[in-house]
């Protein structure tokens, strides 16, 4: 009985934190807890794979994960990060019957799982949160349509530095570096983000530390000058 009490309460706290549902009453949000699992994926873990099916909907309450997909030659493209308080696997509330990408972690995440059909239920009682999720759908569907943009018309260079200025939009933390972007990304990560070799973006992101737009040091990122990336 006290371990289930703890993970219910466990569960609330984590689900309170989420900005996603900061207006919902305590009653709404003890509602949520009934329908939500709770679960620790460690680093390296798949959340879901590319052909999966679709059936739950995930809240990340600490750590970080990448969406990715293998390409058929077997080279791996990341589409994004996320990070605390963030949604993903969100196309399963919108019908998404398999998975269309990959979701694996990157520094060990404490993950909220809820089942895609009884949130669906929980939605038709809870309109103006249906209405936030949707807005969130659409924002990121616009984000994706703006990277394959970006492949088919930037170089790389330019591509990796809209990459660095929203790292550190989204990551960033000022210190007395810079913005601090400490996802501890690799140059092949970067290369995935980009679309792009490890070669080619490692030459491209040298350029820049030259210039004093950046900074590294142990896989971590400092963006010296975010508005100068962003217009590149």
């Amino acid at each position: 009985m006290e371990t289930a009490l703890a993970v219910s309460q466990a569960k609330y706290w984590h689900l309170k934190q989420v900005g996603l549902f900061s207006t919902l009453a305590d009653w709404e949000l003890r509602q949520l807890v009934n329908i939500a699992d709770l679960r620790l994926f460690k680093r390296g873990e798949d959340v879901f794979l590319t052909g999966d099916l679709s059936e739950h909907f995930f809240i990340l309450r600490t750590g970080k994960i990448k969406l990715y997909r293998v390409t058929d030659d077997g080279k791996e493209v990341i589409f994004g990060f996320h990070g605390a308080g963030d949604i993903f696997g969100e196309t399963a509330v919108t019908g998404e019957p398999y998975r269309s990408d990959s979701a694996r972690v990157v520094e060990d995440a404490f993950v909220c799982i809820i089942d895609r059909d009884r949130f669906a239920g929980y939605l038709m009682e809870h309109p103006d949160l249906a209405l936030r999720i949707t807005r969130v759908i659409a924002e990121r569907k616009q984000a994706v349509e703006q990277r394959v943009l970006d492949l088919m018309s930037k170089d790389v260079r330019t591509r990796l530095a809209h990459a660095l200025a929203r790292l550190a939009d989204r990551y960033g933390q000022q210190d007395e570096g810079g913005l601090r972007i400490d996802l501890r990304l690799t140059q092949t990560d970067l290369g995935q983000l980009v679309g792009s070799t490890r070669e080619t973006t490692s030459m491209a992101f040298n350029a820049f530390r030259r210039s004093g737009l950046v900074r590294a040091k142990d896989r971590v990122i400092w963006v010296l000058d975010r508005d100068a990336l962003a217009a590149y």
